[in-house]
């Protein structure tokens, strides 16, 4: 551990920080537009709020030599917040209003992810510097990336109803994915990029191959539900 700065090193981590941001955004974003429309910023303030509290609790339990009880605790809590994801993305698709009960479940999942998320991604940092300075701007850099994923993908949602499904649909499979990798590195005791699980590049293609099929999906079945109710509306006419 040091607090060398080294250009190459901060590059490798700048970019793998925004690649293990970009699979965790989609079940934060599922999880933020299950709620109602009018909630949906409570959620953004839970993640943010969630996301705050866990880099200051990551870089304080690496100095204090606690990050292997940070590292089981985040996992276990991003276990329970990606489970919420999954069950906030199939809300999604019955529902397009949400309710307060669906609010709680995509606020918590925000807040628990968020919290834990940093610690998640010490350890991978980790492998590629040993600066602090490096290691920490990288934690930095993933906090910022999944605030603005997550934003514009809820502000996508917000327009385009068929959107959300295809969201809904990229976050719960992002979310058993992510999933099955903490469970593996839990298991294992230590988290690394690619140790074992879905490595993240496979995780990114799945993800962006089921939401451009849940849009189009949503898109479709929107058309339908569409067309069923004019066909009923000019019945009842007659």
């Amino acid at each position: 551990m040091s607090l060398d700065l080294d250009p190459l090193e901060l590059l490798a981590v700048a970019l793998t920080a925004v690649m293990l941001a970009l699979p965790i955004a989609f079940p934060l974003a599922a999880a933020a537009i299950a709620a109602p429309r009018r909630l949906w910023n409570g959620a953004g303030l839970a993640l943010g709020l969630g996301i705050l509290f866990g880099v200051i609790a990551a870089i304080a339990g690496h100095f204090l030599h606690l990050h292997g009880t940070a590292l089981v605790v985040s996992s276990l809590g991003h276990l329970l917040g990606l489970s919420l994801a999954v069950v906030a993305s199939v809300v999604i698709v019955i529902r397009s209003d949400g309710s307060w009960v669906t609010a709680l479940i995509g606020i918590l999942a925000c807040a628990v992810i968020g919290l834990g998320e940093p610690s998640q991604a010490l350890p991978a940092l980790f492998g590629l510097s040993q600066s602090v300075i490096v290691v920490g701007a990288g934690i930095v850099i993933e906090a910022v990336v999944i605030v603005v994923v997550v934003g514009a993908l809820v502000a996508a949602a917000g327009r385009v109803r068929a959107l959300q499904i295809g969201i809904a649909a990229a976050g719960a499979v992002a979310a058993v994915m992510i999933g099955i990798s903490v469970t593996l590195h839990l298991l294992r005791g230590r988290i690394e990029l690619e140790a074992g699980g879905v490595p993240i590049v496979t995780q990114l293609v799945v993800i962006v191959v089921v939401l451009v099929i849940g849009t189009v999906g949503g898109a479709v079945l929107e058309r339908f539900s569409g067309r069923r109710g004019d066909v009923e509306a000019g019945g009842g006419q007659a």
